[in-house]
């Protein structure tokens, strides 16, 4: 079964090509794009950090976020040399000056970035360098070759173990988001309808739990006990990740709104499971122990 906490879908590695509407320049569209893809990657950052302990297995990460010209469709017609650049950190520990916004990555461990933005499904791009870091040897720093002002350097990048995989992006007006069984993908549309980071920690964290606990595989679960396990779980991982759990409940009220009926045969009822976060969050989360959810509540 293909699961989603709000469409039936599976991500692999969707692109960061968000071709944004109307009639603003190349430059602005790319500001609109950089906008999303640096709020998610800093909440998501932080929520796979949260879940290290509940992930059966980890990666080093450095915390920097990249965009590159072959995710937008201009960059692609025009096939140009394509270096990824960097545009902002997840990590403070990342942005201690050896690594500059605007730099240009060149090779990280001696691999070119060529190599590493080629995808399995023959896409090119730049999430796709995140993926083969995290199948790279374990180590808490990566070198970097990066080109900035015409000049070449050596950088030293350090690593954090989190979570594997990645919450991508997806250009969309309707209030979506899904998972495979290591990927998360999340709509601007349903981006732009939440209001805080709090609430996109919880949707992050809710999709998540759907790779952590492999739900697109049969198990003793039904398909609405695993979706309510998912929900205890994003507001609890939310809560570990230094996010206000509660917003959790405004969350599903957008998503409601967006996506009215659409799910009813998925997953228990907006206010059911409204009510069952709330009463999970009565109590203060354990966020050393492993999570034990509680899942099936009626």
């Amino acid at each position: 079964m293909k699961f989603g906490l709000f469409r039936a879908g599976m991500v692999f590695l969707f692109s960061f090509c968000l071709i944004m509407p109307g009639g603003s320049s190349g430059a602005d569209r790319r500001e609109q794009v950089e906008a999303y893809l640096l709020r998610v990657a800093r909440i998501d950052w932080r929520i796979r950090r949260a879940a290290l302990k509940d992930c059966p297995v980890s990666a080093m990460r450095p915390g920097f976020v990249l965009d590159a010209r072959s995710a937008y469709r201009a960059g692609k017609e025009a096939r140009l040399p394509d270096l990824p650049w960097v545009i902002g950190f997840t990590d403070m520990a990342a942005a201690d000056g050896a690594l500059l916004p605007g730099d240009e990555i060149r090779e990280i461990e001696r691999v070119p970035v060529s190599q590493l933005m080629q995808g399995p499904d023959g896409q090119v791009l730049p999430e796709h360098i995140l993926a083969h870091i995290d199948r790279m040897m374990p180590q808490a720093s990566y070198r970097l070759e990066v080109q900035r002002a015409g000049h070449v350097h050596l950088v030293d990048v350090p690593a954090r173990a989190l979570c594997p995989g990645l919450t991508i992006v997806k250009q969309g007006r309707r209030g979506d988001a899904f998972s495979d069984l290591r990927n998360v993908a999340i709509t601007t549309g349903l981006l732009d309808g939440l209001a805080s980071d709090d609430a996109v920690a919880f949707i992050i964290g809710h999709e998540l739990a759907h790779t952590i606990f492999a739900d697109s595989r049969k198990g003793p679960l039904s398909r609405r006990d695993k979706e309510s396990r998912a929900d205890l779980y994003g507001a609890h991982i939310a809560a570990c990740a230094g996010y206000d759990p509660a917003k959790a409940i405004e969350a599903l009220a957008v998503v409601r709104s967006m996506n009215v009926g659409g799910l009813s045969l998925t997953h228990r009822p907006y206010k059911v499971r409204q009510q069952a976060i709330a009463q999970y969050l009565s109590v203060l989360p354990d966020c050393q122990a492993a999570f034990t959810g509680r899942p099936g509540e009626k």
